[in-house]
């Protein structure tokens, strides 16, 4: 069973909000020194780590470097319009506590602060709209839809932060404002900034056609921002925010138990080319026409030169109980097959920093037992370790070490049970020059 958040995220999720709830307090209640500005700074690049890292998930590093570059300059030049000509928000202006001010009037720390907001709102305007990419719509009805319900999100997470801010003295608006001194033509603003924003990724995601549905971990740094200000709002004695954060708090939450996938359980489907052109939950996949997809398999050896093997959990949808080489897995998208070997390897066995060489690229495989087929293109992946193991009972129900030319004769006869995949890849690896060739030096 994989839980949605693991005991050890629960644990860091929690210190999290008792020290932004720290800090909401003191900045509540105590006078900001000038000095102090680049604390401000500081706290907006940590909001923004766990959406960004999201996207990167999502987009891929690439994509995700390119659209928050984009929102990054499309907030400053909106915010600097605003000061100028008072256009969208109303005219307003910024005091030091936010950094260093580009042409003397925005702080750079604005190219981080909204984008985590509108990337999180359309996130969830995605996923109600929408829930799969491959089925995606494409109508203008859709876009638009989504668009506006971007837009209004937009407008009720700002009025958790505009109070704060202004109580704080991070910015003043010319007159005040009924809302706790933000004016209405402010909230007017963020409609207008919030669907320039949500139809700028829109376009973006129309043109990168992501194959992945919009994780809910895009919501992450939203709902950090949202708590921290709705605690400065509580010490503040600020009660309409207060309110109006929980309320949003609650519907993140929601959002998230309802919408949440871990990106390790999303297989990549592929073509004949290797090329990715879908994907899909992991467990739903596997069924009696499996789609190709993308896997690995590893081979890992200590220095007598005998191969660890795994007998794989009792639990498992394919192959249950049987026994295999050292470990086996699929490829997240947007991440190498050495990367994958690696993080499977901790994952399952509890082993690190090992060293692995493809030695054969391009195997695939099909294969089929008790109705549920395998369909992989899965590069094999060879490595060397002394280090113990630590097996995952969830994954793995036994391990042991074999002799290589042992193995070679016991996985040839089909009646000892192994994995088919293991009895192609051996026979192809005894075939290899490389391999040898590593082998022999041990």
């Amino acid at each position: 069973m994989r839980y949605l958040l693991t005991k050890t995220q629960l644990i860091i999720g929690g210190a999290i909000l008792v020290i932004l709830a720290t800090g909401a307090f003191f900045m509540a209640n105590v006078v900001i020194p000038p000095e102090a500005r680049f604390v401000s700074g500081i706290n907006v690049i940590l909001f923004a780590i766990p959406v960004f890292w999201a996207t990167m998930m999502w987009l891929g590093r690439r994509d995700a470097v390119i659209l928050f570059g984009i929102l990054g300059v499309l907030a400053l030049v909106i915010e600097t319009s605003a000061m100028i000509t008072g256009f969208p928000y109303g005219h307003f202006g910024y005091s030091e506590l936010l950094g260093y001010r580009l042409i003397g009037l925005t702080p750079w720390a604005v190219f981080l602060a909204w984008t985590p907001l509108v990337v999180a709102a359309y996130g969830i305007a995605a996923r109600l709209v929408e829930k799969q990419p491959s089925a995606a719509s494409r109508k203008p009805s859709a876009a638009i839809l989504r668009v506006v319900m971007v837009a209004l999100m937009l407008v009720v997470f700002d009025l958790v932060l505009d109070p704060g801010a202004v109580k704080i003295g991070f910015w003043r608006y010319e007159g005040g404002g009924a809302f706790y001194g933000v004016p209405v033509s402010n909230f007017a603003g963020w409609l207008f900034s919030g669907a320039i924003g949500a139809a700028v990724i829109e376009i973006f995601t129309f043109i990168r056609k992501p194959l992945l549905p919009a994780p809910a971990q895009l919501i992450s740094s939203t709902f950090f921002i949202i708590f921290f200000w709705s605690a400065i709002a509580f010490f503040s004695g600020m009660w309409m925010p207060v309110m109006i954060g929980a309320v949003v708090l609650i519907g993140l939450a929601a959002f998230y138990l309802r919408y949440h996938y871990a990106f390790d359980d999303m297989i990549v489907y592929v073509d004949e080319d290797n090329n990715a052109i879908g994907t899909a939950p992991k467990l739903a996949a596997h069924d009696g026409d499996t789609k190709r997809h993308r896997a690995f398999s590893i081979f890992l050896f200590n220095n007598k030169g005998e191969l660890l093997l795994q007998q794989r959990a009792l639990t498992k949808k394919t192959w249950p109980g049987v026994w295999s080489n050292s470990c086996c897995g699929h490829v997240m998208l947007h991440e190498t097959t050495e990367a994958a070997a690696k993080r499977r390897l901790k994952y399952e066995l509890g082993i690190a920093g090992v060293k692995l060489d493809v030695i054969l690229p391009d195997f695939r495989y099909r294969a089929e037992k008790d109705g549920v087929v395998e369909n992989e293109i899965c590069p094999v992946l060879v490595g060397f370790t002394d280090a113990l193991t630590a097996r995952n009972s969830v994954e793995v129900n036994d391990v042991r070490w074999v002799g290589w030319e042992q193995f070679v004769k016991d996985v040839a006869d089909p009646a000892n049970g192994y994995s088919p995949w293991a009895r192609e890849e051996v026979e192809l690896l005894n075939a290899d020059r490389r391999f040898n060739e590593l082998i022999s030096n041990l």
